[in-house]
């Protein structure tokens, strides 16, 4: 990666010492310079806010060229990405660095493979090999084709296929084309600076509970588009949707009995795998919701990091350059329940960790009311009021706030509130009550049409709960963010 060279060259064309960059970035100068002489991989959340100083996408800092839908990328035979597939083969991504491609070019060893071990693979698209060295075999839907040097093959890859090497080595130049890359169907930028900053963590692994066609669909586009390197499926495999076979290398099964308690033996092997440290991400599939929760809370064995749970929704609204964090639309029925303000600070920490996961250094929080003034005919304001005035650590909290004071800088100043630290510059916003989040999703997602992710926070790595309702874009940035969110937890 040439992620430090790219920095360093951004930041001087733009005439920005290492000194103001370290400052607006949260870091040390010396930090800095470790990243840009390549003593250092700067995470992605660091990547994040790196680009959002400097002013452009995170593409730009890792392939070294913004994302463009139409753009050229050289790659030298020094940049070649290698790539660990299955047994039997050795691939070389030759173009690892172009942002949303279309087509996944490799140079391809093949090595020889008995008949009883040979490993099947189907999934979307076409795909194109041309023998460079040597002779190999491959089978596609049944049938045995023999291909030697100079000869080539074009076949739909939804068919099953498999090769195997005749003689000790076959070399290939194989083309795979996946139809569209989500990068050039998400509507914003910043959404597309998550998916790109999701690929380049180079996958991770991701537990599910009962696999539905929900979660497979989901988690079949993730592992295409790079950001999942293995699903760890939990249950009883002939139940699973057949669809996990078109990447039945990626799949993992621990198979659970049908029986007495299935549902529950399912969540508990789960959380026991995330304990164990096999999974970044524990994923919801066909079990009960309810269960699903039991068994990550449970104080012996389950995975509860001590705060309460709750959803952070990620938009980028029109007419603001900024990812917008919101909570909580669809768990938590108010922000403070019975009085309890350590229940609202839950709330509030979790959309700060997940703000910052994204390169947002000093989260700006407002807590949304009908209006800023603190009235005791409108309880959740005095609430807003008590949490605005808590100490709280690398995040600037404010409330209340009504909607517009807190996202718009133009309807702030029109009302005179200048020195405000978060005033038309919120980066999360708090609803007082899951309907005024739950208005706010739907009203963003489905009327404005806006890109969402959501994550479940409060347990040791983020809990996916996907709905029939989310759109294939939804499904894939809740994965997106969700990497990101766990790689930088782990850091």
């Amino acid at each position: 990666m040439h992620t430090g060279k790219n920095i360093k060259a951004l930041r001087e064309s733009k005439s920005i010492s290492r000194e103001v960059l370290a400052e607006e970035v949260g870091q040390e100068p010396q930090i800095i310079e470790q990243i840009e002489e390549h003593e250092y991989e700067a995470p992605v959340s660091v990547l994040l806010k790196i680009a959002s100083v400097l002013g452009t996408d995170i593409s730009a800092l890792i392939y070294g060229k913004e994302f463009q839908e139409k753009s050229v990328m050289v790659t030298d035979k020094n940049s070649r990405m290698k790539v660990e597939r299955k047994r039997g083969f050795d691939y070389e991504n030759l173009a690892p660095y172009y942002s949303g491609r279309h087509i996944e070019p490799f140079l391809v060893d093949v090595y020889p493979v008995d008949e009883d071990k040979l490993e099947y693979s189907t999934h979307e698209g076409e795909e194109f090999h041309y023998v460079m060295e040597g002779a190999y075999k491959i089978i596609v839907d049944g049938k045995e084709h023999r291909l030697e040097q100079g000869d080539s093959i074009y076949f739909d890859s939804s068919l099953p296929h498999a090769l195997s090497a005749i003689g000790e080595k076959a070399k290939l130049l194989a083309s795979i084309y996946h139809s569209v890359s989500m990068s050039h169907v998400t509507r914003s930028q910043k959404m597309n600076d998550l998916i790109t900053a999701a690929r380049h963590l180079g996958g991770m692994k991701v537990v599910i509970v009962i696999p539905n066609e929900t979660a497979i669909e989901a988690v079949n586009r993730a592992i295409e588009e790079q950001v999942i390197s293995e699903a760890l499926l939990v249950g009883n495999s002939a139940d699973f949707p057949q669809d996990y076979t078109h990447h039945q290398d990626r799949y993992k099964i621990y198979e659970i009995e049908k029986g007495d308690d299935y549902d529950m033996r399912c969540a508990q092997q789960a959380v026991e795998l995330i304990r164990q440290g096999e999974g970044h991400m524990m994923m919801k599939g066909n079990i009960n919701t309810a269960i699903f929760m039991k068994a990550v809370l449970n104080k012996e064995k389950g995975i509860g990091s001590g705060r309460r749970l709750s959803l952070v929704s990620i938009f980028e609204l029109p007419k603001l350059n900024r990812l917008v964090f919101l909570t909580d639309p669809g768990i938590n029925p108010a922000l403070t329940i019975k009085n309890d303000i350590e229940t609202s600070k839950d709330i509030i920490l979790n959309a700060v960790d997940v703000a910052k996961s994204m390169g947002v250094s000093t989260p700006k929080v407002a807590i949304l009311d009908a209006n800023e003034v603190p009235s005791e005919k409108i309880p959740s304001s005095i609430f807003a009021q008590e949490l605005s005035q808590m100490e709280w650590k690398d995040a600037e909290v404010y409330g209340p706030l009504s909607y517009d004071l807190a996202l718009y800088e133009e309807s702030a100043k029109h009302k005179g509130i200048t020195d405000n630290p978060v005033a038309g510059k919120a980066d999360i916003l708090i609803v007082p009550h899951i309907s005024g989040g739950n208005f706010l999703y739907k009203a963003w997602a489905m009327t404005m049409s806006a890109d969402v992710a959501n994550v479940v926070l409060g347990a040791k790595v983020p809990l996916i709960i996907t709905s029939r309702s989310d759109n294939d874009m939804t499904k894939f940035l809740t994965l997106c963010a969700s990497a990101v969110y766990s790689a930088h937890k782990l850091k």
